[in-house]
């Protein structure tokens, strides 16, 4: 099964740290590296609406 570190290394390849601005959050900012992953929900910005959103979707 894919872990958060699959999902971590997909994502650099993606977008390389690099690339990022000065003010941008770059790389896993919390959690476990080794859990496992079902489901992932992405966003830009983390609002109580989208934190709400993952938690009732299970993500």
């Amino acid at each position: 099964m894919t872990c958060v570190a699959d999902i971590q290394d997909f994502l650099i390849n993606l977008a390389p740290p690099g690339l990022a601005e000065s003010w941008d959050n770059v790389g896993l900012l919390t959690g476990d590296p080794t859990c496992k992953v079902a489901k992932i929900l992405t966003c830009l910005t983390l609002t109580p609406d989208v934190a709400a959103e993952a938690i009732a979707a299970r993500a």
